[in-house]
């Protein structure tokens, strides 16, 4: 089926208003587009107007073509039928989310066909998810996203790639898929992405990577019921409802779907000026309380009045809005307020040095989203299959460290002098792209070449590419200065690695292609280089994606960089000029070594002095960073939308030292928080200002007994129960492992107190594990007392997880205790608490909640 005039004519417009953007690379289309089919020059010209300007000035007009000639081979054959907004947006769009553009789905369409041949939509968009499941499980890594092929070679990624991943698998075959994603949640610290495919004409959820036999279901299914806010995200609006766009984010058009999943309401906001005038402009940041810190849910632009609205779930948000350097903020329960007035002023210190603030913290309650059945019979099929799937994975696994330790082996014969341990670990870490690391490592003698990969990080060796690393070897090489030490070097001048960017060749190009000033001036003075850099470079928001890197070399060449893309582009032109640079630690600034201090180089902030900051913890615990505790300073950000926001904006502190913290002067937000069961929190903040060494006593709320309390439905735990009624706890256990043995000791000891509370106890292992001593000497104890002990068998495939995430208790952590109620009202078990893993009292904490329940 042919593209339409009204697309064709789109794309058109869409190219002229960005021509100026594109520079050189807009003249190079044109020169191309007459010899193209008219729907290929429809689609690329598509492509280079909508994609992030960073994939247009970039990506090779020979990738973008690819994506346009397969998407138009699927739109003769099984995406025939679509509608056409459908088939641009969810299947010929060339980017998932921040991947790295690669032309790979040709090659998934190869591989895929053949197995959705002759299935209907719905079973199609299952067996992709198994094989996707084949290809890759998850695993938690840094920020860089990895596209299909990197998630592939590691057979792993966390989420946002596990989802990339399924959704190109599902667009090679021409089924329209898009990635939803919760920015954070509210009931516990982290965020999550899945799948939605179009099958029977309406959206599916899935699980990526985690098949079942039936769609619209998930271990998220009860916890996206719970979302502050579900969101998917287009390259253009074309064709779309402006009733169904939540508002824009850069280059990209994000969609709301939170009514799809929880139960929500409509947030609205005015703002107004200190004289009660609207705040047209003003920038409006909703958010929510997360790993310790204030996060973005959405971040709006209010109207000529003041006034933006926004669809979210029930529960506490942070309504924040600010314009220049005035602000205000206010916490709401949207359960509870519909409307919210924010009238700005300038941030005040409190006098008192202690004027802490204790905030209540609500999660939207337990709201399971829709799902589908699954019946005994299909759930024991998908089992099954899932298992094939999971061994079918781990031989790709074991096939691939086989062939890593030869070429290990093969390394150690051509490079002898290689510390052949860290040769051994990068070729195992690379797995599927084992042979373009070893083939870089083995292109010459150099010892520089195997410093050079060990500056990278661990993801980049699933994709780097031979051919980059070694533009960036002989580069370095040659305008190496002796005068630095090895170790400064290797790290701040050879390494490729910036920040979160995908690699790019920008080395080989630079210092050539740099301003003859900008480069006098890195010699000179660093800050001044600075400045005239940041002056000469534009950014129009609109036109980027947040999170999406430009390259150094591209950002150059079409003056366009966001505030990352800048310091990136500054560091990599110190380092192509053999000058060491990085980007700092904690705040992501650009940062100079000058007389061995790193000094920052961005304007004001270059000339500011930094103090030490102590934050210690009053009952002498460690208090851990983004779970415990978390640190804001104030100042202006730019957001991912292009507004700039005042406020306070959280620090990069993970795996520091809170008592020994070396901080700019500045005011900072202390915010402590205590997570409940239920998923509340208990916060308590303090602003404070830094202007010489300053120490700050962490102030902890502690829950009450009864704010542990859930009541959660927990059909799958009544077999293991026996149909006994009453209190039960029910404990997952993993006998001789350390955690278990503690949990096991605990009810060994409280034996009598147990029976006293009259309570049952369903213990559950994989195999027999009666001969297990720690066990033998509980059950003993427990007999004696007279508590009732039913012991179960499972296999772990999926129940511990199930019941796990039904009660918002960490999934990848045993024994899992649960304390049920099976009293004969309940139509079936209700879970009051759970924990993951062991702490220390927590068959004392059961049995006080029991007495309360």
């Amino acid at each position: 089926m042919p593209l339409s005039e009204q697309l064709a004519t789109y794309a058109a417009r869409r190219f002229d208003a960005r021509r100026a953007l594109l520079g050189e690379r807009a003249g190079k289309a044109e020169a191309l587009f007459p010899a193209l089919a008219p729907d290929e020059a429809v689609l690329l010209r598509y492509h280079l107007a909508t994609l992030p300007l960073t994939d247009a000035v970039d990506a090779p007009l020979e990738v973008l073509l690819a994506f346009a000639r397969h998407a138009l081979v699927l739109r003769e054959g099984p995406a025939a039928d679509l509608p056409e907004d459908l088939f641009v947006h969810y299947v010929a769009t060339a980017r998932v989310n921040n991947e790295p553009l690669q032309d790979c789905r040709g090659a998934l369409w190869e591989e895929l066909a053949p197995r959705v041949a002759g299935l209907d939509p719905e079973r199609a968009v299952i067996e992709v998810n198994y094989w996707c499941a084949e290809m890759a499980t998850y695993q938690s890594t840094d920020g860089r996203t990895l596209g299909a092929p990197g998630v592939i070679a590691g057979a792993a990624g966390r989420c946002g790639e596990e989802s990339t991943l399924l959704v190109t698998a599902l667009r090679a075959v021409g089924i329209p898929a898009r990635q939803l994603y919760v920015p954070w949640w509210a009931h516990c610290d982290d965020n999550h992405a899945w799948v939605e495919a179009w099958a029977g004409g309406r959206w599916h959820y899935l699980g990526a990577c985690e098949p079942e036999e039936a769609l619209d279901r998930g271990w998220f299914t009860a916890a996206s019921g719970r979302a502050p806010m579900v969101a998917t995200r287009l390259f253009s609006d074309f064709g779309c409802d402006p009733a169904d766009v939540v508002g824009r984010a850069g280059c990209t058009v994000l969609v709301n779907v939170t009514g799809s999943y929880a139960a929500t309401t409509r947030l609205s906001v005015r703002v107004a000026l200190p004289d009660g005038a609207p705040a047209a402009g003003a920038t409006v940041a909703f958010e929510v309380l997360n790993m310790a810190g204030w996060r973005p849910l959405s971040v709006l632009t209010a109207d000529e009045e003041g006034r933006c609205s926004v669809e979210l779930g029930l529960g506490s948000v942070r309504a924040h809005a600010s314009a220049g350097a005035l602000m205000a903020e206010k916490d709401v329960d949207t359960a509870e307020v519909s409307e919210v007035e924010l009238v700005l002023a300038t941030a005040e210190t409190p006098e008192a040095a202690d004027a802490w603030h204790d905030v209540d913290v609500r999660a939207p309650e337990d709201h399971p989203a829709p799902s589908q059945p699954l019946s005994p019979e299909a759930a024991a099929r998908g089992r099954v299959r899932k298992a094939v799937a999971d061994e079918s994975r781990g031989m790709r696994v074991v096939a691939m460290r086989s062939h890593a330790e030869q070429l290990a082996r093969q390394a150690a014969l051509v490079r002898p002098d290689d510390d052949a341990e860290l040769v051994a670990h990068i070729l195992e870490a690379a797995r599927g792209n084992a042979d373009a690391v070893y083939e870089f490592l083995a292109a010459g003698a150099e010892p520089e070449r195997l410093a050079l990969l060990a500056t990278l990080a661990e993801k980049d060796y699933l994709d780097a590419d031979p051919a980059l690393l070694e533009g960036h070897l002989r580069a370095a090489l040659a305008s190496r200065d002796k005068n630095l030490d090895r170790e400064t070097w290797e790290r701040y001048v050879l390494c490729p690695r910036i920040g979160l960017e995908h690699l790019s060749a920008w080395r080989p190009a630079f210092p050539g292609a740099l301003p003859e000033e900008l480069a006098r001036l890195i010699a000179d003075d660093a800050c001044a280089a600075w400045a005239w850099l940041a002056g000469r470079m534009s950014f129009s928001p609109a036109e980027h994606l947040a999170k999406l890197v430009g390259t150094p070399a591209g950002a150059l060449a079409c003056g366009e960089a966001s505030e990352v893309t800048l310091r990136t582009l500054f560091v990599a032109a110190c380092r192509s000029l053999g000058v060491p640079a990085r980007l700092a630690p904690a705040d992501g600034r650009a940062e100079v070594l000058a007389d061995g201090r790193w000094a920052c180089v961005e304007g004001k902030a270059a000339s500011e002095r930094t103090w030490p900051l102590c934050v210690s913890s009053p009952e002498g615990a460690p208090l851990v960073y983004g779970t415990d505790w978390g640190l804001a300073r104030l100042g202006r950000a730019m957001q991912v939308g292009g507004q700039e926001l005042w406020g306070f904006h959280q620090l990069d502190l993970w795996g520091c030292d809170p008592t020994a913290l070396e901080v700019p002067a500045g005011t900072y937000r202390l915010t402590t928080t205590t997570r409940l069961p239920n998923g509340n929190q208990q916060a308590a903040e303090l602003v404070f200002t830094v202007d010489g060494p300053a120490e700050v006593r962490a102030r902890r709320r502690a829950p009450r007994p009864e704010d542990m309390l859930q009541r959660i439905p927990l059909p799958d735990a009544a077999p293991l129960l026996g149909g006994r009624g009453g209190l039960a706890l029910l404990a997952f256990l993993e006998p001789a492992g350390e955690p278990t043995e503690h949990l096991l000791n605990e009810l060994a000891d409280a034996a009598g107190v147990v029976a006293a509370a009259g309570l049952s106890l369903t213990l559950v292992t994989r195999e027999d594990a009666a001969g297990d001593p720690t066990l033998a000497r509980a059950l003993a104890a427990l007999d004696a007392a007279g508590v009732p002990v039913t012991l179960a068998r499972d296999d772990f495939s999926e129940l511990p997880e199930r019941l796990a995430r039904r009660m918002f208790a960490n999934p990848e952590l045993l024994p899992l205790a649960v304390l049920v109620d099976a009293r004969p009202a309940a139509e079936a078990p209700v879970g009051l608490f759970a924990r993951g893993g062991y702490a220390v009292g927590t068959v004392e904490l059961v049995l006080r909640l029991a007495a309360l329940a």
